[in-house]
């Protein structure tokens, strides 16, 4: 049988991914998921602009275990 935590499923390989970070390959239900925002740069010197209102585009990145623990995501 085995265990079945988490986010792992039985049987099969996951993708490779690189890290965003160290550009280490890693499966990607190992991987942490890193929304990086990129945009206009500081909304704070735009007068009258509501921040809930502005949509910021995201890019969904992954990073290694060890990049992550490094960085406090996990």
């Amino acid at each position: 049988m085995g265990k079945k935590w988490g986010r792992y499923k039985a049987g099969g390989r996951s993708q490779p991914v690189s890290c965003v970070y160290c550009g280490r390959r890693t499966p990607r239900i190992k991987a942490v998921i890193v929304r990086k925002h990129y945009g206009i740069g500081s909304l704070k010197n735009i007068p009258g602009l509501d921040r809930r209102r502005v949509f910021l585009p995201q890019m969904k990145a992954y990073a290694c275990i060890s990049c992550a623990k490094h960085r406090r995501m996990i």
